[in-house]
This record gives structure tokens, C-alpha cells and sequence, in this order.
């Protein structure tokens, strides 16, 4: 690992699934940031760019992308709910078995790193899970069980007009069964709706979100670098509110 260079969390975990703390530091005080939101609407480049500042600027960060185990997400992409979303709780089990499995990580890496910035996360089940099975929050926080998970410092909601995400991303060999024009045409709302719920606080079972930083924003007209600078800029603000 050279200076300046984010740790991507598959790269330090053997073969045995345990973390390789070689690289890493100690008596840390980590800060959790969850890139969330619309599939287009910028996550990874915003996850990277976000993540490069700040090893730059001589900070330990790790990022990650959930889910995070290969094995289970070829099962999520192949072998479940290929017939329309026929089976909701088995492919909900898979998600939740992940966000178990990313916070199992977490914990370990809290005081190793300064950063842990994650593209998706347990937040998603309200948003991308809502989209996929059309239950609401109340059965998914059943079978997903939040309160046991480790929690995120801030959250970073991204959306965007869903033709200019489809057309983002529609050459993309690296495209999900998830990414596709109608999927996207629901996912949008729900992803502005989710937003808004947890700040309103309409419903308890998004009172567990209630209590990390959020920001929110609309990626449809700006560029990379804008989406970039427009988010590390209130990100400055809200470190200084979690010191």
C-alpha cells in the first residue's frame, strides 16, 4: 500500500474470511460513511473520490461495497427470484445474512482506521429492498433486524432522473439483474421517499437511521467532480459536528 492510497476491505480479508490488521492502525477513532441511493446516480466514483481525498490527506480508509461476500451475491444475481421476484424472503434472508456480515466487519475494523466508507449498505433494504419485493419498511425491518447491526456515522443519499441513470450506466457489462430502465423508474421515488421519511421521522422502524448525519443529493445535472465537491464540502461539516 502506498501513501495516499484507499484499502479496499476484500483485499485485506484470507482466505478464512478473517481481516488482515497488518496495514492497519490502532486507538483510531473511525468514522462510518454509507454512499446510498438511485443505481446511476454516481455511488462508486463519489465512494472513490471521497475515499482518495482522505488518504491523501494522511488518513487510514478503507472502503467496501455491500454485499460483500462473492459467493452470495452470485446467488442473488443467479439463482434467486429469477421469475419475478417470486421468492422475497429468501432473497431478503440473503441481504439481511450480508448487512450481519458487513457489520461483523465493521466492528472489527472500528479504531484499526480513520475512514470506512461503503458503497451501499443495511440502509438500502428501505430503499432498493422496497423497490425489489414491494413490501414495506415494517416487514422488511422483520427479517432484517437493524438494531443488532453496527451503525454508520453519516449517510450520503444519491438520486437521479432515472432515463439519465439508465443511460449512465446501460453499456455497463458489469450490470446487475437489478439495473434495468423499468427498475429504475421505480427505485427513484422510493429513494427520495426514503429520505424524507428518516428525516420526518414518520416511521419507527426508520428511527435507527434517525440518529447518523444525512445528506442528500440530486446527481441528475451535475458532473462527477460537482456530485464530488458538493458532498465533501458538507461532509467537512458534519466531521467537525462528530468530533
Amino acid at each position: 500500500m502506498s501513501e495516499g492510497t484507499p484499502i479496499y476491505l476484500p483485499d485485506i480479508i484470507n482466505s478464512s474470511g478473517a481481516i488482515c490488521f497488518d496495514k492497519l492502525g490502532t486507538n483510531k477513532k473511525t468514522t462510518f460513511i454509507s454512499i446510498t441511493g438511485q443505481d446511476g446516480s454516481g455511488k462508486t466514483n463519489l465512494r472513490d473520490n471521497i475515499a482518495k481525498n482522505l488518504a491523501n490527506l494522511g488518513y487510514i480508509v478503507i472502503t467496501a461495497k455491500s454485499p460483500c461476500d462473492k459467493h452470495t451475491v452470485n446467488l442473488l444475481n443467479n439463482a434467486i427470484s429469477q421469475n419475478g421476484y417470486e421468492d422475497w424472503y429468501t432473497e431478503q434472508l440473503l441481504f439481511s445474512f450480508m448487512d450481519g456480515l458487513l457489520s461483523n466487519y465493521m466492528v472489527q475494523l472500528n479504531g484499526k482506521c480513520d475512514f470506512f466508507v461503503c458503497q451501499r449498505g443495511p440502509i438500502d433494504q428501505y430503499a432498493h429492498g422496497v423497490t425489489r419485493s414491494g413490501k414495506s419498511y415494517s416487514e422488511i425491518y422483520s427479517i432484517q433486524r437493524p438494531l443488532r447491526l453496527a451503525k454508520f456515522d453519516i449517510y450520503v443519499h444519491l438520486n437521479c432522473d432515472p432515463k439519465v441513470a439508465w443511460q449512465r450506466i446501460c453499456d455497463d457489462e458489469g450490470k446487475d439483474r437489478y439495473e434495468y430502465p423499468e427498475y429504475f423508474e421505480r427505485q427513484s421515488p422510493i429513494t427520495k421517499d426514503l429520505y424524507d421519511n428518516i428525516m420526518s421521522g414518520k416511521y419507527k422502524e426508520l428511527d435507527f437511521l434517525r440518529t447518523s448525519k444525512h445528506l442528500y443529493v440530486d446527481t441528475t445535472d451535475k458532473t462527477i467532480q460537482e456530485v464530488y465537491e458538493n458532498v465533501y464540502s458538507s461532509l467537512k461539516s458534519l466531521l467537525k459536528e462528530l468530533k
